[in-house]
């Protein structure tokens, strides 16, 4: 989500975070609204230490909308973390040793055009692993989702927490980090993943006590493929399903907002794992694991013929084999509010446009800003919030 000044009210368009770095009282303001909206009580000495990491990135996001890069910057729940505090919200952990599945085959399926498997029905909500540097457990099961859809026709919401606290059980932390493909050699030994329905995320590793808890699973486990480290690679392996992937995260990565991100500033090794569902001519479609309020309703676009910090290095997809019984209704996901919204949800198309309604602020604000303006001030871009 972006948080403004409480006196965007003007009808300008000037930008409000601009604003407020030419106003002390006016960052203080913007500042205030921020860590209530966040849920932030500081005291007088860490507020001040919290106050500084906010301006400076106020700073970069003026800076970085500024450039029109073809992607848009925010404010979010990093935006007053120092340095070593976002590095919790990672977790791939590349100088790991870690199985490495057989190439990928071609896939037989031609590539006659764009994928998104939120369309087919193989992508569940928007999840949040928190400051568990768990991230590799979510780029895995959000692979093992689409693909046990495409295999069973069933779309089961699977348990990250059961992944994190057996994949390294007895050896180490998994909030310390990991990799993607160990939870897929786990899953080929146990056969077994119990669905969210049974096993909440807690965002700790526990112990690995389940087997009194229901196993999601309606396909065998057969193994795993490592996907080619290119990008045709990945547009062939999508056709099989999401794919667990993982890069680097940067500074702008993580006040990435909207539009299709073209990151240049990478300069280390890949840090995060997260699931690619699809493409098109333009981008590839990442579901990450900061809750929906980040990024673009959950998801960052990365850039084709980019090398995206790494996105096509490390990337694997489990495979299964045959179908099993029809799920029990408590497997099947249940509709989460914080999922973000719906992408069929619109106006009713019977419903014709009011030839009144526009945005009165410009509109390249109104879509920079529009989370914060549709909830707190929709009546300067009414047009942009689907007020019309």
């Amino acid at each position: 989500m972006i948080f403004l000044l409480a006196t965007l009210a003007l009808a300008s368009a000037a930008d409000p975070l601009r604003n407020a770095l030419q106003s002390p009282a006016g960052m203080a303001k913007l500042f205030n609204h921020f860590e209530s909206e966040q849920g932030r009580v500081y005291d007088s000495n860490e507020a001040k230490l919290r106050f500084r990491l906010f301006r400076k990135n106020v700073q970069e996001v003026v800076e970085t909308n500024e450039q029109d890069l073809g992607w848009t910057a925010g404010l979010n729940f990093f935006s007053d973390l120092t340095e070593d505090e976002k590095k919790q919200y990672l977790g791939f952990n590349s100088s790991m040793e870690h199985p490495v599945g057989a190439q990928l085959p071609p896939s037989d399926a031609p590539l006659a055009g764009p994928i998104d498997w939120r369309q087919k029905g193989g992508v569940t909500g928007v999840k949040n692993q928190g400051s568990c540097g768990s991230c590799w457990t979510f780029g895995a099961v959000g692979s093992i989702e689409g693909v046990h859809k495409k295999e069973t026709g069933s779309l089961v919401t699977f348990a990250e927490q059961e992944l994190l606290d057996c994949v390294y059980e007895g050896k180490r932390d998994g909030c310390q980090g990991g990799w993607m493909q160990d939870c897929f050699t786990l899953m080929q030994k146990t056969q077994r993943l119990a669905p969210s329905s049974a096993v909440s995320y807690r965002g700790r590793d526990g112990s690995c006590n389940y087997g009194g808890k229901a196993n999601g699973l309606k396909a065998k486990v057969t193994g795993q493929y490592a996907v080619p480290a290119s990008e045709s690679g990945h547009m062939s392996g999508l056709t099989r399903g999401p794919i667990a992937v993982a890069f680097e995260v940067t500074s702008a990565c993580q006040q990435y907002r909207s539009g299709v991100l073209k990151d240049n500033s990478c300069r280390g090794q890949a840090n995060h794992a997260v699931t690619m569902v699809g493409f098109n001519s333009e981008k590839f479609m990442i579901k990450n694991s900061w809750g929906a309020s980040w990024g673009s309703s959950g998801y960052v676009y990365m850039a084709r013929n980019h090398d995206n910090c790494s996105l096509y290095k490390h990337s694997a997809i489990i495979t299964l084999s045959g179908s099993g019984p029809d799920p029990k209704p408590t497997d099947a996901p249940k509709p989460d509010p914080t999922d973000g919204p719906n992408p069929t949800d619109g106006p009713n198309p019977t419903d014709g446009p009011d030839p009144e309604c526009k945005d009165i602020a410009a509109t390249r604000q109104c879509q920079i800003q529009k989370d914060w303006i549709c909830k707190y001030q929709e009546k300067l871009c009414m047009k942009t919030c689907g007020k019309c």
